[in-house]
């Protein structure tokens, strides 16, 4: 039969549920790009191109670099088509923007033949009408991104439901649909037959703890008809875009290490999705199937299952129809060639060939073996109050085209040397950085190491103590106020003394055992250092005075502090030998002055008097207290043992 017009209305009943219900046609459906249609449309659980923009804009959040895709040509011998489509990848996710449309022009409405048989009419062209011109485009605007880089974005990682590990698998999309339809011609009035809409589509993708296997899902047109989702005309015509569900799913069974099994350079890629209308219980079913056999990392075969609905024959409702589908891929210098061949059950005789054109798809090589050092970074085992860190260095290995800094892509010039500024926690960090090959394949792995000491607001960094009080300070030991200073000149006393040893013997305030008894007269059991007075009396760190009395709030001398320090620390009495010129040989803290002496503990005096009835102050506690033997060994042992980052 003569197409023409027909072929026109054949299009529009492919994706409308029935003529009656005016829905509007999507081209987003019908020419994404070769490789998409030569797979039967059967998309939504792969990752890495354009075509990501018409099925599931998730798949966006695989990219890493940008792409471009181009196909034009003629849909059922009468339809000329065009699409093109780019992705871009940013800071805030990859995004994309496509076009797709396709038009026909002087297309002639037919009739039947006069003498015809009625049972098998025969159709000729009515030139008594003036010809019928239409198009259909879309302009699509994609945004793609891993769930987890999101969710660190908006701040939200802190909170335990995200920090879950289904949020590192799970990739998320969102597509703004803007159409543009006109039909002229015939009885057509001038500008009557032109029309605009909008739709948006929502896709997720999510990598399960298997590699092998990944899923798909989207929701199609899902604007509601009152909120603009539709297509209006100028003469007040409205037609809407039909919601749609689709699930899909990819089983990778041949590949590299993220596959079921290996066999050389080939892979092996099964698909499978399926379609359903919510708003139509008598739309069926739409199944999408496609296999991808790449025999070499510069060919891919492709073959697929692609289902369509229409009128039954009979006329009385929808029906599936099953299509098949070809394609084959070259790859080239980060060029993609496919070609998509697909035949249609409603219309036997026309064959639908495909070509498209890509860039920046490089495709998979053979994961190449690290030679010597990959990756060369700094800095490395080095102690800082600041909040960030610039980590810069060169990659080594020329096969690394992929950078991430824990986790998170890198910028990757083409001189090879890399900068990026890294955030640090207060306390121990291990800065991971990888470098991956277009495979996937990880051919590089640096570990920087460093610790972020805790920092206060009135403790410059000349300041005397200025790194003593960030490791006593970082370790939990002592605190600050809830101002956020430390007062390193304030005066400390008896129960800060107390708390500050049993902190560090605990290894953290949250250690500390509860001991609520009362001991002490002047130390109720509503006391806030009642614990640790309690623990260190114990422990036999503190005495008490003759008459059953503490005195918490007294400030302690230099010669108390480090007689309390000492006793802490196992720092045993010596001989003194006049090493401070005001503290005679018959003082009763000399052995102890001298034991510390020998032990290291009192560098911050040398040369000084040691004036054993001064107040001691909070940054000398903490001298003192940084410099026993205890702490230093704590020390040695987790914050300054950089093998245990």
């Amino acid at each position: 039969m003569k197409k023409a017009l027909g072929a026109l209305l054949f299009c529009l009943c492919l994706t409308a549920a029935a003529g009656a219900q005016f829905q509007a046609w999507d081209p987003t459906r019908n020419i994404p790009n070769g490789r998409v249609l030569g797979l039967g449309k059967a998309y939504l659980a792969l990752e890495g191109d354009t075509g990501s923009i018409y099925t599931n804009p998730a798949g966006l959040a695989g990219i890493d670099r940008w792409q471009f895709s181009s196909m034009s040509g003629t849909f059922l011998e009468e339809y000329s088509y065009l699409s093109a489509s780019g992705v871009y990848p940013t800071n805030l996710g990859i995004f994309g923007l496509g076009f797709a449309g396709s038009n026909i022009g002087g297309a002639y409405e037919t009739r039947i033949k006069a003498g015809s048989d009625p049972n098998d009419p025969i159709y000729e062209i009515d030139t008594s009408h003036p010809p019928v011109s239409n198009y259909d485009n879309v302009v699509v605007l994609s945004w793609g991104n891993k769930a987890e880089t999101v969710l660190k974005g908006l701040r939200l990682a802190d909170y335990s439901f995200f920090n879950h590990p289904f949020f590192a698998n799970l990739s998320v999309g969102a597509s703004l649909k803007l159409f543009y339809s006109g039909l002229t011609g015939d009885e057509i009035a001038e500008g009557a037959g032109l029309a605009s809409g909008r739709e948006l589509s929502l896709g997720l993708q999510y990598q399960p703890p298997v590699s092998w296997l990944r899923f798909g899902l989207v929701g199609a047109n899902l604007l509601p008809f009152s909120m603009g989702g539709k297509l209006s005309y100028a003469t007040g015509h409205e037609e809407g875009y039909p919601a749609i569900i689709e699930a899909g799913a990819a089983v990778k069974l041949l590949g590299g290490r993220d596959a079921m099994r290996a066999f050389r350079d080939q892979e092996v890629t099964l698909l499978f999705d399926i379609d359903q209308h919510p708003t139509n219980a008598s739309y069926p079913l739409l199944y999408h199937a496609g296999i991808e056999w790449k025999p070499s990392p510069t060919v891919a075969l492709r073959a697929g299952l692609d289902q369509d609905a229409a009128q039954n024959e009979a006329g009385t409702g929808l029906e599936a129809f099953s299509n098949l589908t070809a394609g084959v891929g070259f790859y080239a210098g980060g060029f993609r060639f496919d070609y998509a061949y697909g035949s249609n059950a409603l219309t036997p005789g026309i064959t639908n060939s495909y070509f498209s054109l890509s860039y920046g798809v490089f495709p998979a090589k053979p994961a190449a073996r690290p030679t010597g050092e990959a990756i060369a970074a700094s800095p490395d085992k080095i102690v800082t109050a600041e909040p960030s860190v610039i980590v810069t260095g060169r990659v080594l290995n020329p096969d690394i085209t992929v950078l991430k800094l824990n986790g998170e892509k890198i910028k990757l010039p083409l001189k090879r040397e890399f900068s990026a500024s890294a955030d640090l926690k207060v306390g121990k960090n291990a800065l991971i950085i990888e470098g991956y090959d277009d495979a996937g394949n990880l051919l590089g792995y640096k570990k920087l190491r460093i610790l972020r000491l805790l920092g206060y607001p009135d403790v410059a960094p000349a300041y005397w103590a200025h790194d003593q009080i960030g490791y006593v300070g970082t370790m939990g030991i002592i605190k600050g106020y809830p101002d956020g200073t430390f007062r390193p000149e304030g005066r400390i006393n008896r129960a800060e003394m107390a708390t500050m040893l049993i902190r560090t013997m605990a290894g953290g305030d949250e250690r500390v055992a509860i001991r609520s008894d009362l001991i002490f007269s002047d130390v109720p059991l509503t006391h806030w250092a009642l614990k640790y007075i309690n623990v260190s009396y114990s422990e036999k760190i503190v005495l008490g005075y003759p008459d059953i009395t503490f005195r918490p709030s007294n400030n302690i001398s230099r010669a108390e502090g480090l007689s309390m320090i000492t006793r802490f620390s196992g720092v045993s009495q010596e001989a003194y030998g006049g090493q401070f010129a005001d503290v005679v040989d018959s003082h009763w803290a000399a052995g102890t002055i001298a034991g510390a002496f020998k032990a290291g503990m009192l560098r911050f005096l040398q040369d000084k008097p040691f004036a054993p009835n001064a107040q001691l102050t909070r940054a000398e506690s903490v001298e003192l207290l940084y410099r026993s033997p205890y702490v230093r060994e704590v020390l040695e042992k987790d914050l300054l043992n950089w093998n245990s980052y």
